[in-house]
This record gives C-alpha cells, structure tokens and sequence, in this order.
C-alpha cells in the first residue's frame, strides 16, 4: 500500500467507510483503490453488510456527527479507542469507568463518551447482533487482545466458508426461535437424516421444506395474527 494514511486519515479508518473513501477522491488505478476496491468484492462475498461498521473509528466515521465539530476524538486513537468495537466487551459497551482505567480517558471525555455510546445503541447494536457473517465473526473474534493466532488459516477458512451453499444461517434460525443451541453434528445428523430415511423423492423434498423454513412456524404466525399455537393442535403454544 502506498501509505498507511490518506489526507491524514489511516487506511483502516477509511476501509469500512465508503462514504469517507469517496470524499477523498481515490484514484481506482492506485494501489490504494485496488486495495479498497478487493475489500469491497471481498465484503459482498463474505455478505457483511452493515455489520463492518462496527469497525468504523469514531474519530472519522463519515455518518457520526460529533466528530465533525470536535478533534478531541482523534486524540483517543493514542489511547488505543478506534474503531467502535474497541469499545465493546462480549458484545456491551463498556462503562466510561473501565474505559477511563484501561485507556485513561479524563473527565471531560464523560461527555464524548455518552455521544460515542448513544450513537453505538442507536446505530450498531442490534445491527452486531443480528450479523450473520461467518467472516465478520471470524474477524472480530481475531482483532481483540489475546486471539490464539493462525490469523490467515481462520480467515481463508471463514471466506470459503461464505462462498460455499451452506445451511449455516438456517440452523442459526431455527437456534433463535427454540433457544436451543444446535451442535454442528446434530444440524449435519437432521440434514442427512432426509436422504437417507426414504426413497421418495417427494417426501425427501417435504422433509427439505420443513427444515428449510418453507412452511409457517408457530413463532412466525404469531407477527399474521394468528396466534402461536401448535399446528398439531396439541393446545402448547410457541416453536415445536
């Protein structure tokens, strides 16, 4: 890469940031663009969506308001705040108390931390949970503090993974809706247990249906105003 800034702004500030990227003008026949322009293919593959502004910087995000108005947020990228996933601690934004120990934050940061913190609820939250990217999972799992490495291995092994047709985001569905959570070995033991139960082309497709989601699940006719109860008419209500 050509630099590790652009205008003063640090590559990794400007990646997850396309708003930014375009209001610097960078050429697409530079390293620099290239590079933009790979993390871009990458992300669609890798189906990130909005979930890769988590790792905007605060100090530069194009859609946080604050920092127009108030370089004190730069002076936090010394202290090791960046992006706002540093901010996070097992998916909680953490207290300015901790912060103010860990990243010696004085108390006339309170203020911009209560702005940084309205914006992450308002904006990132639900948005860091709801994420379904295998490759962002991966990422963010690597870039905090004490990761076991094999960076690259993790990392191809996530990218293949979201090229792949797979059943990943169905087993996570049904995982939500029943509150259980569904090994890798049981998901693969439901998946088999279709084509090898029966001949039939038309019950292998049926069985395929249901666990694909084709038909209405009770927790789901509960958003058509039909209740959620039990399609057997058993009189329990919720997922069965």
């Amino acid at each position: 890469i050509e630099g590790t800034t652009i205008t003063g702004i640090p590559i990794t500030a400007l990646l997850y940031d396309y708003k930014l990227q375009e209001e610097q003008q960078i050429p697409d026949d530079s390293i620099t663009g290239s590079f933009f322009k790979s993390w871009q293919e990458l992300a669609k593959i890798c189906r990130i969506g909005d979930a890769s502004k988590i790792m905007r910087w605060c100090a530069y995000d194009s859609d946080f308001a604050p920092n127009r108005l108030d370089d004190r947020f730069k002076l936090w990228i010394s202290k090791g705040l960046t992006s706002y996933y540093s901010f996070v601690h097992k998916g909680i934004f953490q207290s300015f108390e901790t912060l103010q120990k860990d990243h010696k934050l004085g108390k006339e940061d309170f203020f911009r931390y209560l702005q940084v913190r309205h914006y992450f609820n308002s904006n990132l939250k639900e948005v860091l949970k709801k994420s379904e990217s295998s490759f962002m999972e991966a990422f963010l799992s690597l870039i905090k503090p004490g990761s076991d490495g094999k960076i690259i291995s993790k990392l191809y092994k996530a990218i293949q993974l979201s090229k792949q047709e797979n059943t990943e985001y169905i087993k996570r569905k049904w995982e939500k809706e029943i509150k259980v959570k569904i090994s890798q070995e049981s998901w693969e033991d439901v998946c088999q247990l279709q084509w090898v139960s029966t001949r039939s082309n038309t019950w292998r497709e049926f069985g395929w249906k249901n666990i694909m989601r084709f038909f209405v699940t009770p927790i789901q006719r509960r958003y058509q105003n039909n209740g959620d109860a039990c399609w057997r008419l058993c009189g329990s209500e919720g997922a069965n």
